[in-house]
């Protein structure tokens, strides 16, 4: 795999999620910034342009895990080390919905808002 996210050989093949083989923890929140560097480079590619961008695994931990609609724990990274996060936090951004609210914007459809930083 390149660092654009294509098998290697196979400039128009490209993987995300649980079937890369980078040296990163099987994550959604991860999967989700694949597919932001896929969605570039094909749009590059029907554009008669050359790909260029690339994924960048963090070298930082991170982890959110909801627990019900109102709690959960999490870590971020942050310049100054890990950040745990309340339980408030991580349901605010995961827990409460899933993420739908992104998608719904992503697709343009109603739904609830993403909150703000996701």
């Amino acid at each position: 795999m390149t660092e654009r996210l294509n098998v290697e050989g196979h400039e128009h093949v490209y993987a995300i999620g649980d079937i890369t083989d980078l040296a990163e923890a099987k994550m959604a929140g991860n999967a989700m910034q694949h597919a932001e560097v896929v969605a570039a480079n094909i749009i590059a590619q029907l554009r008669g342009e050359r790909p260029s961008s690339v994924y960048r695994p963090s070298p930082l931990p991170f982890v959110l895990l909801p627990l019900g609609a109102e709690g959960g724990v999490g870590q971020l990274p942050s310049p100054e080390g890990p950040i745990v996060l309340p339980a408030g936090s991580v349901a605010d951004y995961k827990g409460r919905n899933l993420f739908t609210g992104r998608f719904a914007e992503l697709f343009g459809v109603a739904g609830e808002p993403a909150p703000a930083g996701v």
